[in-house]
């Protein structure tokens, strides 16, 4: 497909010096947002991470699912762009490298939920991002496309609102997704968490 799936990874989000904590099992998940919305772009895939803890060593397996979308108005369907993530991922055409303000997108999607467990098999529980709102979307190259943008977390004591998350494509087969530490208590460490794109569809009226 021409189009690229939306993962979002700022510049520097490889750069905090964060740590992963553990945290109380939670019971379960509530189903935020998950239903795709023709017409437009949409993705989905699996998250099979691995993240450290504050020595830099790799301590918890992160595994589960995510989905995105991006609908398309009349602007974005003429360039020939959309993004698709559903629970949520957003492509985009690969073209020259640009930057993309939220104003000119209609509905961003971008949902995902996934388990978090120690190596050692201790201190299983999940985690939801939902309520993705996208601020800005750019192409720094051919094969890769950035969503910058705001959602909810869940974490041990309740959901996190606003936190500033970023989810990045790569070659349509990867995608990253950071969310900024200083929100989170650190709490997925220093790398983005990883997964995998396995479809990307678009939807037309």
């Amino acid at each position: 497909m021409g189009s690229g799936v939306l993962i979002i990874a700022s510049s520097n989000a490889m750069q905090y010096s964060a740590m992963a904590y553990p945290q109380q099992q939670q019971k379960g998940y509530s189903n935020h947002g998950m239903m795709m919305k023709p017409p437009g772009v949409y993705a989905a895939g699996t998250v099979a991470s691995l993240q450290n803890d504050e020595n830099g060593n790799p301590t918890w397996i992160v595994s589960g699912v995510w989905k995105g979308s991006l609908t398309m108005d009349n602007k974005t369907k003429g360039g020939g762009g959309g993004s698709g993530i559903d629970n949520q991922t957003i492509t985009t055409t690969n073209t020259t490298t640009s930057t993309t303000t939220a104003g000119n997108l209609t509905t961003a999607r971008f949902n995902a939920m996934f388990n978090m467990v120690m190596t050692n098999g201790s201190a299983m529980h999940d985690h939801q991002i939902y309520n993705f709102k996208l601020m800005n979307m750019s192409n720094p190259t051919n094969t890769t496309s950035v969503f910058n943008g705001t959602a909810t977390i869940t974490m041990k004591d309740g959901p996190v609102d606003n936190i500033p998350v970023s989810i990045k494509r790569i070659d349509d087969n990867v995608i990253s997704i950071w969310a900024d530490p200083t929100k989170i208590n650190n709490h997925f460490g220093n790398t983005p968490i990883y997964g995998t794109i396995m479809k990307s569809v678009i939807v037309k009226k």
